[in-house]
């Protein structure tokens, strides 16, 4: 007994049913049963081909997961090395602000230094101007004493210009 017959009812495009009437099929019936036919056979190789799919699949997520391990491990160290830096960056700051008043106490103390020499220079100024001022009477007076002297001898060669004294007067 061949084998029974249905009927099925489908819509198809028609620029499909124009490719089909131009095969090698006699009418429609004989395409549709051929690739239902072709459908059926090829369709444990279609599993076959997403089984293997799957696998390959599978193979790349073991690799995704390996890859995400890693960058966790990866992600955790940067984390742990960040915390790292962020402490050594606050004592680097506090350092940097002891530096700073340091600097500002320097500052300070050089100004200090600076006033106190320049007071001491102003009072070694006004001791040069006063030593100045004393050799400068010290001077005028010698001129003086100088002239006095001078006029002292001129007055004794006036007085006797060849003559000689008395023994007695020798004091």
């Amino acid at each position: 007994m061949p084998d029974e017959k249905r009927k099925i009812n489908c819509l198809i495009p028609a620029s499909m049913y124009e490719k089909i009437e131009a095969s090698k099929y006699k009418n429609i019936t004989e395409a549709i049963n051929a690739a239902l036919e072709h459908l059926m056979n090829d369709s444990s190789d279609d599993i076959k081909c997403y089984i293997d799919e799957i696998e390959e699949h599978k193979h790349s997520i073991e690799g995704y997961k390996q890859s995400i391990t890693v960058l966790q491990a990866e992600n955790t160290s940067l984390k742990e090395e960040a915390i790292h830096l962020r402490a050594r960056s606050k004592e680097l700051e506090k350092h940097n602000e002891t530096l700073v008043k340091e600097l500002k106490m320097n500052e300070e103390h050089q100004e200090k230094r600076i006033e106190d020499l320049k007071n001491h220079i102003y009072s070694l100024d006004n001791q040069l101007r006063t030593k100045d001022d004393q050799l400068e009477k010290l001077n005028e007076n010698m001129h003086k004493q100088a002239v006095h002297l001078q006029t002292l001898l001129n007055q004794k060669t006036i007085e006797a210009p060849g003559a000689k004294k008395p023994w007695w007067r020798i004091w």
